[in-house]
Parts: structure tokens; sequence; C-alpha cells
């Protein structure tokens, strides 16, 4: 009667074990994220960036394909290829900062609220694969001052601070420091 009993109860193990075990299985662990989950969590385009029109502007192809020129939000540098304005001061240095920092680079896009502008140029924040936000950087480095153009504002007041920050530590190019907000 004992050799019985204990069949059973090993036999009510086993399948205690056998049902958690396929649960396990079904359920993936939580920090198992993939870069791939998180970019669709986040709705990022990849892209590889194909040429740098200016130091706000670059032309990515897109993993169908497709080539874009691409506008980054919230963030306005000073011209180089403008027809009318010409070549402002610092521009080149904003243009060439970004040519540096992104040419050849793979990049994701996180299209704005309002995705395109009336030029048809995609309005994007612009990541680098390590997550450094290029729209952020060129403020950091005084080479652009925030541009708000509603509805894309979702990093409005993160980039005011970062502006306020750039001009109190004097950045060399003056684009903060000299040139007006946008609003």
């Amino acid at each position: 009667m004992k050799k019985i009993a204990g069949y059973g109860l090993s036999l009510v193990l086993l399948l205690g074990v056998l049902v958690s075990c396929n649960k396990a299985a079904d359920t993936p662990p939580a920090d198992e994220t993939t870069a791939a989950d998180q970019q669709q969590e986040q709705n990022l385009i990849s892209a590889e960036v194909v040429n740098v029109v200016d130091g706000d502007t670059i032309d990515v192809r897109l993993k169908s394909g497709k080539q874009e020129r691409v506008r980054f939000i919230l963030v306005d540098t000073p011209e180089t290829v403008h027809p009318k304005k010409g070549e402002e001061p610092f521009g080149r240095e904003a243009s060439d900062f970004t040519k540096k920092t992104l040419s050849g680079q793979k990049v994701d896009l996180k299209l704005g609220v309002q995705e395109r502008d009336k030029y048809g140029r995609l309005l994007a924040y612009v990541y680098l694969k390590d997550g450094t936000m290029i729209n952020e950087l060129l403020l950091q480095k005084g080479l652009a001052r925030v541009a708000v153009f509603p509805p894309n504002t979702e990093f409005v007041d993160q980039f005011w601070d970062i502006e306020d920050q750039a001009k109190k530590e004097h950045k060399e190019y003056g684009v903060s420091k000299n040139r007006p907000r946008l609003v």
C-alpha cells in the first residue's frame, strides 16, 4: 500500500512540474525584450543615412529601399543651402557636425504627430543606434536652437532646458546665445 501511495505522490509531483514547465514556455521572460520589440513599441523606423543636406536635414534609405528626406523635429540650425538666406554664421559648423555624426550611419526615426511638413519631408526625432538623439545633441553643442512647430512638441520642455544649459556654458558657436527662440 505504501508503494502505491508513493507512486501516486510521484505522479502528482511529476504532473505539477510538467504543467508549470508548459506555462513557463508560453510566457517569455519580462527582461528578454529584443531591440526589435522596443523599436516596435516606440514606433521607430530603421534607416540608413545616405546624405546630409545640412545641420537639421538628412536623406535616408528605409528598409524597403525607399529614400526619404528627413527634417529634425524641434531644432533649427543655421542655413547653409537656403536659396534666399545663403549661408548663415555657424551654418557650416552645424552641417559639418551632422555629417561627421550621421554620414553612413544606421539610425532610428521616431516620427512626429504630424509626420510630414509642407515640403513633403518626414519630421522625426533621429536616434543613433546607441540611443543618442541627434536633435538633442545639436542643442547641447550650441549648434541649434529650439524651433517649435505644433503639434510636434513631445520633448519641447526638455529641449528648452538643454538650450538654456548650452547658453549658460557659453557654447562657442553662438547659435543658442545669439538667435531668438522660434515658437
